[in-house]
């Protein structure tokens, strides 16, 4: 579901105007070391399933929802590898909705060997990367996040300067 009921209700009273949403970003990593990624349909980039909080859903729950409804499979989130805020998390959609995101990136595994699949209308597809192989047509801030989670440090990272 590329928009949520509760989003459309805000926009429908605010336009395309800035909104502060809690999303998270699940930054999928299966057994051979590979990457889930979405060729997305917004912006035709390669990216990690990412989505917004529903109203009464915690970030993990909305971490594997967001990740089944995208590609089919069912994960299990294991860490948390960041918390992003600021501007430069600031994201304006080809729409022209405009969004302030707070988003957790969490590392996660899938529960079984499924094979993923595009599984909504957001994507036009979905596969497996391996970590040295990740497609050109990625944001900076994609392959950051997912060197953030192969990263197997204890922390967690925060941007003070956001």
């Amino acid at each position: 579901m590329p928009i949520s009921d509760y989003i459309k209700k805000i926009r429908a009273k605010i336009g395309k105007d800035l909104l502060l949403v809690p999303g998270v970003t699940a930054v999928v990593i299966n057994d051979h070391a590979e990457i889930l990624l979405q060729l997305r349909r917004d912006t035709g980039t390669w990216a990690p399933p990412s989505g917004s909080v529903d109203p009464g859903e915690t970030i993990a729950e909305c971490a594997i929802r967001e990740v089944l409804e995208e590609t089919g499979i069912t994960i299990l989130p294991e860490a948390v590898v960041a918390v992003l805020s600021g501007t430069a998390y600031n994201v304006t959609y080809p729409n022209g909705d405009k969004l302030a995101t707070v988003t957790t990136v969490f590392r996660c595994r899938p529960m079984d060997d499924s094979a993923p699949r595009v599984n909504d209308d957001e994507s036009q597809a979905i596969r497996y990367f391996r970590c040295d192989a990740l497609p050109e047509n990625m944001l900076p801030r994609h392959r950051w996040m997912i060197g953030l989670a192969l990263d197997d440090g204890e922390g967690v990272y925060f941007d003070p300067s956001s």
